[in-house]
């Protein structure tokens, strides 16, 4: 039984199946083995990562800003809710006879004493006797408006609910009815 010629040498190039000699791989004249990338084949590919990095990198700006803009909802609404459950618990004449308080909040919506403290000015107001909402009907005694105004006022604006000062607020309002 014969057997093919390349299976007698004990060492041998699998790309051209010849006979190498002290175990290194023949070279021809003329061919050379490639190993790894060319350069400019790094510098392509460095290139599309570096456009994609610079892409996403522009997108960060408008990504803080969203996500600062949400924290202001978020914890505004917190605020604005947790006033609005404290004028709901508080006994109806004692609620009446508030006309007008201001109140100042941290970043985190914890309540602050002072102005120079605070992130978040909030005005209370309650108006009573007050009609129902869309209908003639006269004022009823037994139900207080609650308009509550939220300021982010980061910059401690004593005023900020003035129309002179340029700080945009929002404004809620709750109805309360008296409980028997």
């Amino acid at each position: 039984m014969k057997h093919p010629e390349f299976l007698h040498f004990s060492m041998f190039d699998p790309m051209n199946r010849t006979q190498t000699s002290r175990g290194t791989p023949s070279m021809r004249r003329g061919s050379r083995l490639r190993a790894g990338f060319s350069l400019v084949e790094m510098v392509l590919a460095l290139g599309i990562v570096s456009f994609a990095f610079v892409s996403l990198l522009a997108l960060l700006p408008t990504g803080v800003t969203i996500f600062r803009e949400t924290m202001d909802t978020a914890i505004g609404s917190q605020i604005v809710h947790r006033i609005i459950n404290e004028a709901q618990q508080t006994d109806y004449p004692t609620l009446v006879a508030t006309s007008s308080t201001e109140r100042y909040f941290d970043d985190q919506g914890n309540e602050v004493e002072s102005l120079d403290d605070s992130i978040y000015t909030v005005q209370t107001t309650v108006t009573a006797p007050t009609s129902l909402p869309n209908t003639s009907t006269p004022d009823s005694t037994s139900l207080a408006t609650v308009l509550v105004k939220l300021a982010n006022n980061p910059g401690h604006n004593p005023a900020p609910f003035d129309p002179a000062s340029r700080i945009s607020y929002s404004t809620f309002s709750a109805l309360i009815a008296k409980n028997q």
